[in-house]
């Protein structure tokens, strides 16, 4: 379970940054992007142990392990 938090933690702080943040606000913000393989690995990775982390917690309250 550790391992799981941890490694989806990794996979979203190894992503690029997607949002635009305060440029958007001045018209500086570029609106398309193309994606990486890397973003679409670790995308893909984040999902997948998300749902992993939210499957074994509730594994373990139902069967209070």
């Amino acid at each position: 379970m550790a391992l799981v938090a941890v490694g989806d933690i990794l996979a979203i702080l190894f992503m690029e940054p997607k949002g635009s943040g305060l440029g958007a606000i001045s018209g500086s913000a570029t609106v398309f992007h193309s994606r990486k393989p890397k973003d679409a690995v670790l995308d893909r990775l984040a999902v997948v142990l998300s749902i992993a982390f939210v499957v074994l917690s509730l594994v373990l309250v139902v069967f209070k392990l």
